[in-house]
Parts: C-alpha cells; structure tokens; sequence
C-alpha cells in the first residue's frame, strides 16, 4: 500500500505534500537576512511536478518571556545565528486556551480538515513569535510577487498559524503567502487596566510581524509595496482594528481583505474595566498581591507559561480601548471604532470584505432543536434572549428594566413577522437571518459604507456550499454556509484535503474555489478582483450604490431580493439611536429627575415604537 491510500485526513496529506527533499539535483533554498542570519527554507511538493518553496519559523521579535511577558513586542535586537539555521519545520504554537469548548462552526471545520481536536501541549510555547513564508517557484515579476499576511481566526484565544495550508493559492494564483503567529488569550490580551499591562498585544504582534515584512520580504522575492493583511472571524477583527490603529500599522499594509468579522460589531472591542473582576481572580489563583499592579506584574510573569494558562480564570479576552493606558506606547484602540470610523480616522486603501449566509447558523442550532423548525413562542424568547443579554452589558442600561423592553419593542417591530407566522421552517429561517445581520452583515455594510468614501471597496455575501456531499458532513441539512465555510475555496481545500472513505471532491467545487482564489488573488494584485481570469461582474461597493457580489453559482450582483438593506439600515442607524434614547431615559430615572415618572408610565416605549415606525416607513416609503 502506498503512502497516498494511507493518508486519510490532513496529518498525513501535509506528511505527503509538503514534504522537504531535493527536487532532482537541485539544492535547497536559502536566504540570508542582514542583522539575523540565512536561512535554509524547503521546497514543498504535491504530486511530483507541483511545488513551491517555504520558510518555516522565522523569527519576527524578541521572545516574548519572562520580563517581557504582558509587554509589547521587542522589534530590534532580533534572534541572530551563525551557520545556517534550518527554516523547514513549524515551530511551536502560541498557547491556547485548550479548557473552553471549541464553538460547533469551528469543531466542524477541523473535523473537515482533519486537525485534531485538542493538541498534545508541547506543541505549544510562550516563545512563539514566528511566521512563514510560502513563495512561487518560479522567478519573481519585476516588481516582485504581490504579499497576503494571513491574521488566523479563534476568537483571539484559539488557532494557529500553520492550520492551513496556503500551497494552492501560491501555486496557482503566484502570490507571496506569509502566515503569522501571534500571542492568544491572557499571553496576548491581559490588561492591568493601567501602563503596566494595557492590553493588545496580540495585535501589537501582527504590525511587528508585518513590519519584519516590509523590512524583509523583497530577499525573499515580495513586492514590498503590495501587502494585503487577511484575516477571517478575529482575524478580520484584527485587520479591521489595523485600518485605525494610527502609528501601530501606518505604511504596513496597502490592501485588507476581512472576511466574517469587523471590529464595528458589538463585542469585538472592550472597555478595559469588563476584565476588573477577573484581575482579583488572577491574584487570588496565583497567591499575587492584587496591588499595586506593578507588584501583580512581576508575580504573574514568575509563573510557569503552562500552569498560567490552566489555571487562570477562564475569560473571553480580547481587544480593549487602551487610550490612556500606557506612557511608553501610543495606543493602538484609542477609541470606539465605530467613532473613529465615523471621524474618519483610518487608512485609506482598499478593502475587500464580506460573510457567508448563515454564519452563527451551526452555534444558534443548539444541535438538533432547530431540525423541524421552531415555533412562534420559541422564535419570540429566542430573540429577546438575545436582544436583553446584549443590552445589559451596556452599563448605563443595566438597571433600565423598563428601556431595555422599549429596545426590545422595537427590534420585534422589525422582526416579528406581520400577518403572524407560525410555518416552523420559515420562522428558522428568519431566526437565523436576523443573527447573520445583527452580528456580521450590518457591520460588514457599516465598515464598507465608511472605507468606500476614500478608497476602493468590494463587499461580498458567500451563498454557496461545497457540492461534495462528504465535505458538508455535520452540517444540517438546512444550514447555509456557517462561518469559515467560505475558506474552503479561498484556500483551495478540494485540491490538498482527501475527505473520509476516499471520497473525491466534485469537480464543480474544484472549478468554484479557481474562482474564489482567482478573485481574492486579483485584489491583491490589481486591487480589481475580476480583473484577469473570471468572467464576473463585481461591482464596487459606494455609498449611493451600495453593491454586493453574491457567490453563489451565478455570481449577481445583490438587489431587494438578495439582500436585506433595511435590516442593514435598521441595526447601523436606528438601533444605535434606540438604544441612546433608552439610556437617556435610564440616566434621568437614576437621578431622580420629573422624568421618572413619564418614563415608568411606559411613554418611552411609545417613543421607541414611533421611531420604529418612522424607520418603517423611511425604509419601505420612501424608497418605492
């Protein structure tokens, strides 16, 4: 039996296709960085005559340890050797937060490309700020080869730079791939709330690696004045958050591709205040002084990295707004980017960006519930579960029982389907629309809206599932494409992930993904997507002509039918106003003012359905 037919999932396909040999008489590749050191890459093959070459674990900052744990990253002094360093095997991986249960889009994704559930944890380590390299093997453009950096999805606490393979994308489309590890979880995210630890410095980690990258990626072949930063789910947070993080990635980048994410929707950044009570929890786990936090600091980074990550509090941690946070460095989330979009505090380039059709549809299923549908009074605590959860994180709502119904109000007013509707499948079908559009396509649309003002923008909705039956195995039959499904085709899956039983990918989904890493390669070359190679009409993305490309298998641009605008309408300008109306009322009822009494008789309620109705009929009216 040969290695091919042993292979079952990914482990061993890499094993097979991105194997480190020399290729006839050739020797292997190597690079010499001034100030580090050369390094020897690897040619990676598939199927004899396909192959490029890669550098593995290529230092880009200090090792971020012992007194530079809870530090920004250290740019200068780099890891410097003599001799050749073997740049052919990934290094570890930052640490994960393997305790908190992978969410059901992402255990089903890795069960597809065949990563296993949770890693053995010497695989992982706190000097972990490495990154990749993947280029053509063919001799550069004149201009060198366009450059993707690729910011790895996990909700900031999980993922890696290795999990995908780039191979297909740099060997069909001729692109310069580089992927980037950076710091997780408490490593990457722990703010003191003061300068000792503001915070962010996971993505602190990215514009040092992107920086490494202008300074370097011309010796491997990259055009260093055609970088596109990439990113899916908190990746495309991160890329969203480098549009507006001033000295930290001005002159970086010149392209963003944002795929499932925007730092405009509701959770993606934080005041620093959220994780107060979790820094009591730290000192108390770990025996630390709480006070002052210099002396917390020093405890803390005294810890082993493994016991640290095992035993702190289990916490969502994730970008804050560090303004004022630090004296040594500027801010990199000085404000609330939705202020600072509105201010127009970002870099002008180019953006593509978009979400597939369902994304949270495999996470709101609870399993089998929605199978047959759900039922009118389920739909309805569905959703004012999820509207009351939202709103009273807000603390200035939290003790506004009587507003918080008034937002409530109005979100069924738009919501709550008129004639009633009591069909199972239609009202799951509305349920999981109205979780796309609040928490991906309305900050998609928002973001888009604010970047096409002054640069090129194209935006899309991923409609489309792999037609290999093997590869949706998992998925209800009902669902339409859940997050990271659309990285299917951008990374080429049906050409490198052999799928359970031998089962081949459909050819048609072969000719789909050539599409998509067509189009998304076109963006980074030539800033057009359909520029060479397909035959579509993308459109881009105005404010007056608010054009989205929907991939599915006919490739139109969106209309009334395709896409729900006033849904987008709804949650980017009256729900934002709602909710300040609702707050207002709650800031006079705190302090006692005559207004008490005309909010508790339920007139802000009424108020709250005007407005509803007056966004009604704006949207519906005035626009036939």
């Amino acid at each position: 039996m040969n290695l091919e037919k042993m292979c079952v999932k990914i482990v061993c396909i890499l094993t097979m296709q991105l194997t480190v040999g020399v290729i006839g008489a050739r020797e292997p590749p190597t690079v010499s960085i001034p100030g580090q050191g050369t390094l020897m890459g690897m040619y990676m093959k598939m199927f004899r005559i396909q192959r490029i070459v890669a550098y593995l674990g290529i230092p880009y900052a200090q090792p971020p340890v012992n007194e530079k744990r809870f530090m920004p990253p250290l740019v200068d002094n780099l890891a410097a050797w003599d001799g050749v360093r073997n740049a052919t095997t990934y290094p570890p991986e930052c640490w994960s937060d393997v305790r908190k249960p992978l969410k059901q889009h992402d255990e089903a994704f890795m069960r597809l490309i065949g990563s296993p559930k949770r890693k053995d944890t010497s695989q992982y380590d706190e000097d972990c700020l490495f990154l990749n390299i993947y280029i053509p093997d063919a001799p550069p453009p004149p201009e060198g080869y366009a450059v993707i950096v690729w910011l790895h999805s996990g909700d900031f606490t999980v993922g890696n730079a290795s999990e995908l393979s780039p191979f297909h994308l740099v060997f069909k489309q001729k692109l310069l791939v580089v992927t980037v590890a950076y710091r997780l979880g408490i490593f990457g995210f722990f703010t003191s709330m003061d300068f000792v630890a503001p915070g962010n410095f996971g993505l602190m980690d990215q514009s040092a690696a992107m920086l490494w990258v202008n300074r370097n990626i011309k010796l491997f072949g990259g055009n260093d004045k055609s970088i596109t930063i990439m990113g899916h789910g908190s990746g495309a947070i991160s890329a969203s958050l480098h549009l507006t993080s001033g000295d930290w990635s001005t002159d970086l980048f010149h392209k963003a591709i944002i795929m499932s994410g925007t730092s405009l929707s509701a959770t993606s950044v934080r005041e620093p205040r959220t994780y107060a009570g979790s820094l009591d929890q730290i000192s108390s786990a770990f025996g630390c002084f709480r006070r002052p936090t210099a002396d917390l600091l020093g405890c803390l980074r005294r810890v082993d990295a493994q016991i640290l990550m095992e035993n702190s509090p289990v916490m969502d941690w994730g970008p804050v707004i560090d303004e004022g946070l630090s004296n040594i460095t500027t801010p990199f989330v000085s404000d609330d980017p939705r202020t600072l979009f509105e201010r127009g505090k970002m870099l002008k380039v180019p953006v593509l960006i978009g979400f597939t059709d369902m994304e949270d549809s495999l996470d709101v299923s609870m399993g089998e519930v929605m199978n047959d549908g759900i039922a009118s009074e389920m739909y309805d605590s569905f959703i004012e579960d999820i509207v009351m959860n939202g709103i009273s994180s807000l603390e200035s709502n939290e003790s506004c029982g009587t507003n918080n119904q008034a937002v409530l109000d109005a979100v069924n007013f738009v919501y709550r389907p008129y004639p009633p509707v009591t069909d199972p499948i239609e009202l799951r079908k509305r349920f999981t629309d109205f979780n796309t559009e609040r928490n991906f396509a309305a900050p998609t649309i928002l973001l888009a809206t604010h970047m096409s003002k002054m640069s090129e923008t194209y935006v899309y909705k991923f409609d489309i599932k792999p037609k290999t039956t093997a590869a949706n195995e998992g998925l209800p039959q009902w669902a339409g494409v859940p997050h990271r499904y659309d990285q299917i085709f951008v990374w080429g899956l049906p050409y490198w992930i052999q799928l359970e039983n031998q089962t081949q990918w459909d050819n048609a989904d072969k000719r789909l993904s050539d599409i998509i890493m067509t189009l998304w390669s076109n963006f980074a070359k030539y800033t057009e997507p359909s520029k060479l190679g397909v035959y579509i009409k993308w459109d881009p993305f105005t404010p007056a002509q608010q054009g989205v490309l929907i991939i599915d298998r006919s490739f139109n641009m969106s209309d009334s039918t395709s896409l729900n605008y006033n849904a987008m309408q709804f949650w980017n300008d009256y729900y934002p106003k709602v909710i300040g109306f609702a707050s207002q009322c709650c800031n006079a009822t705190d302090t006692g003012s005559s207004i008490h009494t005309f909010v508790n008789n339920g007139s802000s309620r009424v108020i709250v359905l005007f407005l509803s109705i007056l966004f009604v009929y704006q949207t519906v009216y005035l626009s036939t």
